[in-house]
């Protein structure tokens, strides 16, 4: 699988054993397992009996990269895009409950899709309804956009384990349910007090953070060492023990996986330091290994050389190499919001609206997801917001969550939104250059992945942008009601 480049390998090794450890206490498929994104569930696959497909990810008809319900029974919900695991766990519990049912439920986020604001919105509805649930935070150094300090996470250590061992035991949680029993008895003023005296000491217990969990109405536990399978066992076991424990979420952390290999570390960021920007003009001279790729971004990079006012807006892709180089010649003019795509959009438009010329990078697929911010706060106030949609139409081996063919249609009905889409790399590298003048409305070009077609011609110039022709109508296309106002109209 690595020498067939699967990204999601690291990400999937670095959570095996909190994978083993999940399904040893809990007994899938009646317990219901949810996991955030495709790139943790190899293990979780292997798991469920799909060990021998293993080796045909991205084939019709076969295994795909993400969790599918048509695809196994162990998949009670489909992944792809990331951050929808808690929402869902969080109807299949209250399914349960109102049908009587007693499967328990796990949902497993990354550190990455905490960057989300759906995972809060479910954090806080979870608690609220009380449901029990049990959310695992996987915070792993493996991530899609590079760390700045390696150092920061929190650190793992024996008595963090045996307080987390503690804080899931039932001596613990039914003492703290009496507590909050006798303290009810004693009166509103003296049980807000215990409340925040508990809130308080179990924030002092758990690390910076912790107590955002709390106040959002789960009951946190961590961190533990998420590659320690007897730890993990100890206290997954503890949790699935309570048969009233509302909504818990456990915080695990799982070390990345080293590369071996000089393919494993070949990655983005291991080649930026020594890789230059790619030069648009001079890209054909080793077109074989050239992408669309690198030619946005040695387009957009010249034009950022000669206009100060330009910006980028990165987010909810995983960081391709010349993003990286990218990001690394133009530190200041580079912002990764994460997986965080309605505020890219909303983010880029108020730095539009500051004086800015924002390009606003985002995949195709997650556009979907910021499809209001791109009509409210960009297209309806004529933003001069510039949207680079990369991965456009189909993109093979990514599977159907990972293709784009539908943003010419949701971006072309848009009023002011002026919309190109390049025959070939040349054509592409002339839009990015149209897109930097353009000062008076929106505008996206798209862009596929893989390898150019393999034009030789210069790209220093722009493409006008004009009315290619006008005509009479001469047909009327109406639906429901509106035909008789066209009528009246014309």
């Amino acid at each position: 699988m690595v020498s067939k480049g699967h990204r999601a390998l690291q990400a999937s090794l670095s959570v095996v054993e909190l994978t083993v450890a999940i399904h040893y206490v809990f007994h899938a498929p009646f317990d219901k397992i949810l996991w955030d994104k495709g790139d943790q569930t190899y293990a979780h696959k292997i798991l469920t009996g799909r060990r021998s497909l293993m080796s045909t990810f991205g084939q019709k008809n076969r295994l795909s990269s993400c969790t599918r319900r048509s695809e196994s029974e162990f998949d009670p919900f489909g992944s792809g895009h990331g951050c929808s695991s808690i929402s869902a766990g969080l109807g299949l519990a209250v399914a349960r409950d109102i049908k009587g049912k007693r499967e328990r439920v796990v949902s497993v986020i990354t550190n990455e899709t905490t960057t989300s604001g759906q995972v809060y919105e479910a954090m806080s509805n979870a608690g609220f309804l009380d449901s029990n649930l049990l959310v695992i935070l996987n915070d792993s150094r493996h991530s899609l956009h590079p760390k700045l300090d390696d150092d920061s996470r929190t650190p793992i250590n024996a008595l963090s384990s045996t307080l987390s061992k503690f804080q899931s035991s039932k001596s613990f949680r039914r003492f703290r349910q009496v507590a909050k029993g006798l303290t009810k008895r004693m009166g509103k003023g003296l049980y807000e007090w215990a409340a925040k005296v508990d809130e308080y000491a179990r924030g002092m217990l758990g690390p910076t953070g912790s107590t955002l969990f709390e106040e959002l109405g789960l009951y946190y536990i961590g961190p533990i060492d998420g590659n320690n399978i007897e730890d993990l066992v100890c206290v997954l076991q503890e949790v699935s023990s309570l048969s009233s424990m509302g909504p818990v979420l456990l915080h695990v952390l799982t070390d990345e996986v080293t590369c071996q290999t000089k393919h494993q570390c070949d990655t983005p960021e291991n080649l930026a330091k020594d890789t230059p920007i790619p030069n648009p003009d001079t890209l054909h001279a080793s077109i074989g290994h050239r992408t669309y790729c690198d030619y946005f971004v040695g387009a957009l990079s010249m034009e950022v050389e000669k206009d100060k006012d330009i910006v980028t807006v990165h987010a909810g892709m995983t960081m391709e190499q010349p993003f990286e180089v990218f990001q690394e010649k133009f530190p200041d003019r580079f912002f990764d919001v994460g997986i965080a795509e309605q505020h890219a959009v909303t983010f880029s438009a108020g730095l539009a609206c500051g004086g800015l010329k924002p390009f606003c990078i985002i995949p195709s697929t997650f556009l979907q997801r910021a499809y209001d911010q791109v009509v409210h706060d960009v297209d309806r106030q004529k933003v001069p917001v510039r949207f680079a949609i990369t991965n456009a139409g189909l993109t093979g081996s990514g599977g159907p969550v990972s293709c784009g063919p539908y943003d010419i249609t949701f971006m072309s009905c848009l009023p002011n939104m002026i919309v190109m889409a390049p025959s070939d790399e040349v054509e592409l590298a002339r839009m990015v250059a149209t897109a930097a003048q353009i000062d008076d409305r929106p505008v996206c070009f798209r862009y596929p992945s893989g390898i150019v077609v393999g034009i030789n011609n210069s790209v220093d110039s722009t493409i006008p942008v004009e009315v290619a022709f006008s005509a009479k109508i001469s047909i009327i296309l109406s639906i429901l009601i509106l035909l008789k106002a066209c009528y009246d109209f014309f």
